[in-house]
């Protein structure tokens, strides 16, 4: 009998080799109740995002094709960003959405933490119809916009095997982190600029303390 995968230590998946990694595979559905397995998935995410601050880490993403997704919206979510709402850390499973067409696009900053190389301003929905159940089963529906919104769309797009360097076409704002990190800067009042100038030297002294922690906008 297989031995049920423990999650002490977690790894994120790179999209160093995109055609062959779980990165690019749709993520299986999850029934409930939750086995032992799928459990130790949504404490290992909830842990991460938290250890991460944010704002987003989805099962495929530590090696697991299974439709789960943790999101949390810091308090400095909130500060960097007009209109944003904090949320603390929880899951969604088997998340889908619809998007709500005539409330238009919106095109704003993204990275990943599975894509090291690239990040720009993400084409996504500015409202959405989420559907999904939490870790009891029990099925949410409700309409979604601004940053939560986006994280949805942007973890529902792991699930389905895509990254964002699949939703950055040729039009789109993109380079490298520390370009975008330097044109984000450039769009900051000088209160929010000193506010991203802290996070960010608090994300690299946590990444030079834990090697495992990676860089995201």
């Amino acid at each position: 009998m297989p031995t049920e995968k423990t999650f002490q230590i977690v790894t994120i998946e790179e999209a160093k080799d995109p055609g062959s990694s779980v990165l690019k595979q749709c993520a299986g559905d999850v029934d409930f109740p939750l086995s032992a397995h799928d459990q130790a998935i949504v404490e290992a995410l909830k842990a991460q995002t938290l250890s991460l601050k944010g704002v987003g880490l989805a099962a495929p993403q530590i090696g697991e094709a299974r439709r789960i997704a943790a999101i949390y919206i810091p308090e400095e979510a909130t500060l960097l960003r007009d209109e944003v709402i904090p949320y603390p850390v929880h899951v969604l499973i088997n998340p889908t959405y619809e998007p709500i067409e005539e409330e238009g696009i919106w095109h704003d900053f993204e990275g990943c933490y599975s894509v090291t190389s690239k990040a720009g301003k993400v084409p996504r929905y500015n409202a959405v119809r989420v559907h999904y159940q939490d870790e009891q089963g029990v099925r949410h529906t409700s309409i979604e916009r601004g940053l939560y919104g986006r994280v949805i769309q942007h973890e529902v797009d792991h699930l389905n095997g895509y990254l964002i360097i699949d939703r950055l076409t040729p039009d789109c704002v993109q380079g490298t982190m520390e370009e975008m990190i330097a044109l984000r800067r450039q769009e900051l009042t000088p209160e929010k600029r000193e506010l991203l100038e802290r996070l960010l030297q608090e994300r690299q002294e946590k990444i030079t303390q834990d090697p495992e922690s990676k860089q995201s906008s």
